[in-house]
């Protein structure tokens, strides 16, 4: 029982359910399913007009051709009524429709009871099917109850009708039809309803998948592309001195263009393996095509096995950084069995100051991309980056690891000379709503590397 809530008392999801109930109207979307809904009304409907031939009959039996006649042409306007306008007012059709069967068959009821007496007595069950479905409950249910009493206790105050006592036979299928009307109206609404939430799960679903797609192409064409830009420079330098070497890098190259483009099938279809040892010996090669030292693990062996495919990625995403954005001359990777650490000793991060990002990732570089490529010192290459664009690689990066329960780290490798004066200001600037200092110019550290580390708690 909630807080505060005292024996007896209705729940709020109890009182929510009965408002909705009588309140709220039942629109479908689907445009199929609404003519599928007008043409199953037809064919099972239809068979109740059966009871109309209580009146067919009466008329017979008791009246004048010309008044044979018009009750002929009034009870075949309540049929198509019935038929016709009602089921497509009930499933969403134009006001129009709802505004013909509110009128017609209750008017059309009303002229032959007073016109040709009590034959017309069965129709308001009929009446109260169309108040069940086109109206609100609160206000459908008040008119039918009164129709029911009506047609329970008038009937014998009419002598010309020549009916005795209470009419329960009338009035007793009404109940009973609008009881399983409500019945069915309540069980409409739970298919719409479930429908609905099967089509939102379906999007989100959709949307999963695209950013999956969009995660792992920027994963793994980034890092195919950046490792066949450093190759092919490095081939173009040395081919006047080194042909040999110089087509043994293109031959490489290739070779990298048509494993990118099977990585990229893969991820398309769902299955794309990434081992750890397999990319720190993809790192120790581009590492070392860039001129890079690299000071890699031995062994990846520590290790387990659920944790060896994402810490995969992470090392794909530091080299990759490392090699297109930091300038480094060196880089090491730290490697336990828990977490893996990616460090460079290149220009640093953008952002100064630490924001929280999602699921709990710390996020001490706002997930931003590191500064604007300058010219490697032993290479002479460098790939330019964009100023302030945000680290998309390291956003995807986030979400993989915070989906293994833990949290990626990235910053500074070590302290710089902007980072007392950024600590100093800080309280100013967020009072003054001012960016933090070292945000506008040059927003690089001056040599103070860039650190990724992933760590997953056991």
């Amino acid at each position: 029982m909630a807080m505060g809530q005292t024996a007896g008392e209705p729940s709020q999801d109890t009182l929510a359910v009965v408002r909705r109930f009588f309140l709220e109207p039942i629109r479908g979307e689907n445009a199929l399913g609404r003519e599928a809904g007008v043409g199953r009304w037809r064919r099972t409907a239809a068979i109740w007009l059966v009871y109309l031939g209580y009146s067919v009959g009466d008329l017979f039996a008791n009246d004048r051709p010309p008044r044979i006649a018009l009750g002929l042409i009034l009870l075949a306007a309540f049929a198509y009524l019935y038929v016709g306008p009602l089921p497509r007012a009930m499933f969403g059709g134009p006001r129009r429709y709802q505004a013909t069967v509110l009128v017609g068959m209750p008017g059309i009821t009303v002229v032959y009871l007073v016109v040709l007496g009590r034959s017309g007595l069965v129709m308001p069950v009929f009446d109260s099917v169309a108040f069940a479905m086109l109206l609100l409950p609160v206000i459908g249910l008040p008119i039918i109850l009164a129709m029911a009493a009506a047609v329970t206790w008038l009937p014998q105050y009419v002598p010309s009708w020549d009916v005795h006592g209470e009419q329960w036979s009338l009035s007793g299928p009404i109940m009973l039809v609008v009881f399983a009307l409500y019945v069915m109206r309540t069980g409409t609404r739970h298919q719409i309803e479930l429908f609905q939430a099967r089509r939102e799960i379906e999007r989100l679903a959709k949307e999963q998948e695209r950013l999956r797609i969009s995660r792992d192409m920027h994963d793994l064409l980034g890092h195919a592309l950046t490792t066949i830009t450093v190759k092919a420079e490095l081939a173009s330098r040395i081919v006047g001195r080194d042909p040999g070497r110089a087509a043994a890098e293109m031959a490489q190259v290739a070779a990298l263009g048509r494993e990118g483009l099977a990585d990229v099938r893969a991820a398309l279809a769902g299955y794309r393996p990434v081992s750890l040892a397999g990319e720190v010996a993809s790192a120790r090669e581009v590492l070392r095509a860039a001129g890079i030292d690299a000071e890699l693990p031995a062994a990846v062996e520590q290790v387990p096995a659920e944790l060896s495919e994402l810490f995969g990625w992470v090392l794909r995403e530091g080299v990759t950084n490392v090699v297109r954005h930091s300038g480094a001359r060196s880089v090491q990777v730290a490697l336990t069995d828990r977490s893996i650490e990616v460090v460079d000793d290149g220009r640093g991060p953008l952002p100064r100051g630490a924001t929280a990002g999602p699921a709990g990732v710390a996020d001490p570089a706002g997930l931003a991309a590191p500064a604007a490529l300058v010219p490697s010192a032993r290479t002479g290459t460098g790939t330019r980056a964009e100023r302030g664009a945000p680290g998309h690689g390291l956003e995807g990066l986030a979400e993989r690891v915070a989906a293994a329960g833990g949290r990626l780290e990235t910053g500074p490798a070590r302290p710089t000379s902007n980072d007392a004066d950024a600590d100093a200001g800080a309280d100013a600037d967020v009072a003054s709503g001012a960016p933090a200092a070292g945000a506008a110019g040059d927003a690089t550290g001056e040599g103070g590397g860039f650190r990724l580390r992933a760590v997953v708690p056991a």
